[in-house]
């Protein structure tokens, strides 16, 4: 709602607030556009905008909107008793695409996450397409600076992306003033040969000690059927028919798991270049961030597992869990 008030009476600058009243009434409550405002008031249309900006700085037009809660209150109380999850954080998006869910999924539960956020904490980020949303718009609260961000996994692809842990490690440690330690490598390599050669690197090694000390992490949670693994052209249609055959519920940093959120014995298994699902166990807070209702199979299995101890979600994610 826009209120345009004529009672307060404090300096006006060059214009009178007679007419700083008057284009402020004719643009916010009479709905017209500035070329017709300009001809209204015999000035030009850069006045009319410097004089709708200075009604604004004066108070002369007021904003205000009613109270909107992005978040359902009621199916993160659901969520916590049903699953026995620390937080959930369950957000109303927009009935669209898939990118705008994620995109208010991000946006909106940032600022419940940042409360997770202290000082001097040891923080794991992995990879994804609604968590890069989400740390897109993350910011500290006062106070809790200075974080040391591992990265969990290695890159999904060759070529960098926005969604890649690494990036997203980096953006993080950069916004709250913080040391970042990268685990320089692929996420999925040939063979095991090739991961033991990474795995003994003296870089690598000291970011695999870091994983024993991570205090939160925030980690994606796919399935086989929306996968950054299958889209970036990791994974083949012949890999999916085996990882299904195997009993595969979901992934969490490159690491399948099953139904009951044990690592699946495939042959990825001994490829994996990232935090191992044990170390994610011993994590105090370890945050799911997700969207859409096809992931709820997944999620389920990483609760189960207790992959996960929080979660961020949609509202449509949230009710396929509860169904």
């Amino acid at each position: 709602m826009t209120r345009v008030s004529a009672t307060d009476r404090s300096p006006a600058a060059d214009e009178t607030r007679e007419r700083l009243a008057a284009a402020a009434r004719l643009y916010y409550l009479d709905n017209l556009g500035q070329h017709e405002i300009a001809g209204i008031l015999g000035i030009s249309r850069s006045q009319v905008s410097r004089l709708l900006t200075r009604a604004r700085e004066l108070g002369i037009v007021r904003i205000t909107v009613d109270d909107y809660d992005p978040r359902d209150g009621e199916l993160e109380a659901r969520l916590v008793a049903r699953y026995g999850l620390r937080h959930a954080v369950v957000v109303r998006a927009p009935e669209r695409g898939a990118a705008d869910v994620r995109r208010a999924v991000g946006y909106f539960a940032a600022p419940a996450v940042s409360q997770l956020v202290r000082a001097g904490m040891m923080l794991g980020v992995a990879g994804g397409r609604t968590l890069a949303e989400l740390i897109g718009t993350l910011a500290p609260v006062p106070g809790a600076r200075g974080v040391t961000v591992v990265q969990l996994m290695g890159n999904i692809g060759a070529a960098a992306s926005s969604i890649d842990a690494v990036e997203l490690s980096r953006t993080l440690a950069h916004r709250f003033g913080g040391a970042f330690y990268t685990l320089n490598a692929p996420a999925i390599v040939q063979d095991r040969a090739a991961r033991d050669v990474l795995l003994a690197h003296e870089h690598i090694r000291l970011v695999w000690q870091l994983f024993d000390s991570l205090q939160l992490a925030l980690v994606g949670i796919g399935s086989l059927d929306e996968s950054a693994f299958i889209e970036r052209g990791v994974l083949a249609a012949g890999d999916l028919v085996r990882l299904r055959r195997e009993g595969t519920a979901g992934e969490i940093c490159g690491r399948f798991f099953d139904g009951a959120g044990r690592e699946c014995h495939s042959a990825f298994r001994d490829r994996v270049i990232s935090v191992d699902l044990d170390a994610l166990r011993r994590c105090p807070e370890v945050v799911g961030v997700t969207a859409g209702p096809r992931r709820a199979a997944a999620i389920q299995a990483a609760i189960r597992g207790r992959l996960i101890t929080s979660l961020v979600i949609d509202d449509a994610g949230a009710r396929a869990l509860l169904s």
